[in-house]
């Protein structure tokens, strides 16, 4: 199993933005070093404390104390993910929702929060009223999914299936030129 470890930086609350806030500014309380390590830890998640202090001038026990603060105030989290592709799940497609007339939007976008296959969820604006990445298997997953949890809600006045047929880029950097 190919695991590629990066960190992912939230820019706020849990993961995310939260829903009628706006577009995330730097926040005040983080300086150029703070911002260094995020932008050190998302190139490398594995990156020794040492290491990072080494290059930033700074010591090793800084350097631990700023990643906990980070971590703890959710601007912060290092995790392990795995390439959907590289681990044979060729089905992938973003999916525009336009909810129906009379419905809430929050709650088809919790609906679909808690479903397996769904690696994305987010509320926007435009032609969709959410967006959705869904990654399966195989194309026959895909299309039961689509069936069982898009097609069939009363609740979605439109689905439209955006099949990947290509990955050219696909990573967790924000902040980053």
């Amino acid at each position: 199993m190919t695991v590629v470890r990066r960190a992912a930086v939230a820019p706020s609350g849990q993961g995310g933005p939260s829903a009628g806030s706006a577009t995330p500014t730097r926040p005040s309380a983080l300086d150029d070093i703070d911002f260094t390590i995020i932008r050190m830890l998302q190139n490398d998640g594995r990156a020794a404390f040492t290491t990072i202090a080494k290059q930033l001038g700074i010591s090793e026990g800084s350097v631990r104390n700023r990643v906990g603060q980070l971590i703890d105030s959710k601007v912060l989290r290092i995790m392990g993910m795995a390439d959907p592709m590289a681990l044979g799940y060729d089905a992938y497609a973003m999916v525009g929702l336009k909810v129906a007339s009379g419905h809430d939007p929050q709650k088809a976008a919790h609906y679909f929060r808690d479903r397996d296959e769904v690696t994305y969820v987010i509320f926007v604006a435009g032609r969709y009223d959410l967006l959705i990445e869904v990654i399966c298997e195989t194309h026959d997953q895909l299309a039961l999914f689509l069936r069982e949890h898009c097609y069939s809600r009363e609740d979605l006045a439109a689905v439209e299936p955006m099949v990947g047929l290509a990955m050219y880029k696909n990573m967790l950097k924000w902040g980053q030129p």
